[in-house]
């Protein structure tokens, strides 16, 4: 007598204030030659350990068979999760036979309320939220696909600190641990099933097959009529208890593959002078539908897909949301691919939110893939009726390289493979947060965006900040230069005036608000010392100094202690200095590590979206100055060094502690 792997699916509801009805639905499986009686009991605990509500059925279970038990508790004064306090709940369900507990099972779950309004955006607990989500592949660099939790967590809470609150699981479900970190961390989580459906994409281009099948071509299409079902299936069962998912994406970027749809959107017209990412389409609906109706389409349509699709995952779960990542949504929404969706999904669209809203109003818009950029940002904070942005990524991501090696993969993300900041990740803390933030970036005059015309800093081709797409602009993080060579000094921030210092001469104050492009900006002939930046009538300041030559190298660690549970894991950074302690960021060193017995060494990176030196190896060359290592525990117990040296410079040393896990 069991509960069957995922047998439980808890709901609230019905949620106020005062309290919170909680359904719980246990399967109980007998595989006994006989039948049982069994009580079926249930406990709720709140997130202090205290039981908050219990529920008891007495059931008879008969021989070699399977049967749903409907169980409610209402609890009082419920605490709410959301990403600002991510309350949790757990349902500890027991089955007992006689005096005996014969099975058990532990079920965390949150309560909140979703509202999806295409008028007014979304709604979180009755109360209204913008999305400020990024996209995040399988993948975490070094590690692979197989991500200690560790990892993530770290990733996680670098975006959490930019004012990140929802990610999209682009383009596949998430793993266990990933979705447990975001129940308890508070990020809202967009799960994504498919980035196929019955035709197969260009793996190469992230496009429609317009080549020869092969090897890398080959992929889900080919086995998605059998399997997509229960595929789909699988995924919502698995986890449809997490209080983080608000949204089940049923695809991505499907329309490539299907005939019609991106051709009776006349972007791809040679007599329509448009853009498709800048430009409304140029068609009206019914001047699209025509075009669209009069092409024959053989195989299956995409429009028929979807209904199924969202039939299926109607049929696990109607507490959420069925949306996707739609490419063309000016045909999509006529065509019956919208009409499948509960929330319409925008892939790089802000130039068709106000045309999505005025032709289909009865469908909530969100950007699921959107550019890490501050005016991706700026084109919906005047529209209540797009519920946010996800950017595209939250951190790079192996692949997708383009023919560009040795460019490993995409470097699109707010923070690189080996999760260090970006600079694009400091623009959209300055836009995310409400924490008081500053960055330092500088640049060469000829390798910068800009130009001095009569006394300003202005940019070379004027207004090209509004046509940022992945790639965030050339800058660096130090201020090593040629003595009196012209540099550009851009600062981002959310503070309404900011300060510049040269060795604590003032070079002038700019305000946010005379920025469109919230990048402040100072032409500094270079001078050795400190730059400094510091907000007006505020006590935050940055700085970045002139490095001399490395000398030593510094080592930091996120953790010092682990348990010998052989998963925990440690990120052991190195960074280059000079005499002083000073960071080097301008030159590069190659350094080794060596890690004690007791300690697993699980690979090297420096971040770099160039670096195709061997993650598993115990030597790199760093990039920026700087590298990354991680160790896993192991077995053993103790205190371990992790060495790291150089030829010529001081070698450091970090301790790591591991102790006997409890459990």
């Amino acid at each position: 007598m069991h509960i069957p792997i995922w047998g439980t699916y808890i709901t609230t509801p019905s949620v106020s204030e005062q309290q919170a009805q909680v359904n719980i639905e246990n399967t109980v499986q007998n595989d006994s030659a006989k039948s049982q009686k069994l009580m079926v009991h249930t406990t709720i605990y709140n997130n202090k350990n205290q039981a908050v509500g219990q529920v008891s059925n007495a059931i008879t279970l008969s021989a070699n068979s399977q049967q749903v038990i409907d169980q409610d508790v209402t609890v009082a004064k419920p605490d709410f999760w959301s990403p600002d306090s991510p309350a949790l709940y757990v349902a500890k369900t027991q089955i007992i036979s006689g005096k005996e507990v014969v099975d058990s099972s532990t079920t965390r779950f949150g309560v909140r309320t979703f509202i999806n309004d295409p008028k007014t955006g979304f709604y979180l607990n009755g109360k209204p939220l913008k999305i400020k989500g990024v996209n995040l592949h399988h993948d975490a660099g070094l590690v692979g696909a197989a991500v200690p939790k560790d990892v993530w967590r770290r990733r996680l809470q670098s975006l959490k600190d930019a004012g990140v609150n929802t990610i999209r699981t682009a383009h596949n479900p998430a793993s266990k641990e990933f979705l447990e970190l975001c129940d308890e961390m508070g990020f809202l989580v967009q799960e994504e099933a498919f980035d196929e459906w019955d035709n197969p994409k260009d793996k190469r281009k992230n496009f429609n097959q317009s080549g020869e099948v092969d090897y890398i071509t080959q992929s889900y299409n080919q086995v998605f009529a059998e399997w997509a079902e229960r595929d789909l299936k699988a995924m919502m069962l698995r986890d449809r208890n997490h209080a983080s998912i608000f949204q089940w994406s049923i695809g991505n970027e499907i329309e490539w593959t299907y005939p019609n749809y991106v051709g009776s959107t006349g972007y791809w017209d040679k007599k329509n002078k448009v853009n498709y990412y800048w430009n409304a389409p140029p068609y009206t609906p019914a001047e699209s539908k025509a075009i669209f109706d009069s092409k024959e389409v053989k195989g299956p349509k995409l429009e028929d897909t979807a209904q199924r699709l969202s039939k299926w995952a109607k049929e696990m779960d109607t507490t959420r949301p069925i949306t996707a990542n739609l490419v063309v949504p000016s045909v999509s929404h006529f065509a019956g691919y919208a009409d499948a969706l509960d929330v319409i999904g925008y892939s790089y669209r802000q130039a068709e939110y106000e045309y999505g809203h005025k032709h289909f109003p009865d469908k909530m818009i969100i950007g699921t893939e959107n550019w890490v950029q501050w005016h991706e940002w700026q084109a919906v904070l005047d529209k209540p009726y797009v519920a946010g942005i996800m950017v595209w990524t939250g951190a790079d991501y192996m692949g997708e390289s383009n023919g560009q090696w040795p460019r490993k993969g995409t470097d699109s993300g707010m923070l690189d493979f080996a999760g260090f900041k970006k600079p694009s990740y400091h623009m959209m803390k300055t836009v995310w947060s409400d924490e008081p933030h500053l960055h330092i970036t500088t640049q060469t005059m000829d390798k910068s965006s800009y130009k001095i015309e009569n006394g300003k800093v202005v940019e070379k081709e004027a207004g090209s900040w509004k046509k940022g797409k992945w790639f965030w602009r050339d800058v660096n993080p130090h201020w090593n230069y040629e003595n009196n060579q012209q540099i550009i000094v851009e600062v981002y921030s959310n503070q309404p005036e900011v300060e510049l210092l040269l060795n604590g001469k003032s070079l002038g104050i700019k305000k946010l608000s005379d920025n469109e492009d919230r990048i402040l900006k100072w032409a500094v002939p270079f001078s050795a010392g400190k730059l400094t930046a510091r907000a007006v009538g505020s006590v935050i300041e940055t700085e970045i100094a002139t490095a001399g030559e490395p000398a030593a190298i510094k080592l930091t660690s996120d953790k010092t202690e682990l348990v010998n549970d052989q998963y925990q894991v440690s990120h052991i950074v190195a960074q280059l200095v000079d005499k002083n302690g000073n960071p080097v960021y301008h030159q590069e060193g190659k350094i080794t590590f060596d890690v004690a017995t007791g300690l697993k060494a699980l690979g090297v990176d420096n971040g770099w979206s160039r670096n195709v030196q061997k993650h598993q190896s115990d030597s790199l060359t760093t990039y920026r100055g700087r590298a990354l290592l991680i160790v896993q525990s192991t077995e053993a117990t103790g205190a371990f060094a992790v060495n790291v040296q150089s030829s010529k410079l001081k070698p450091s040393k970090q301790i790591i502690k591991v102790t006997k896990s409890k459990k």
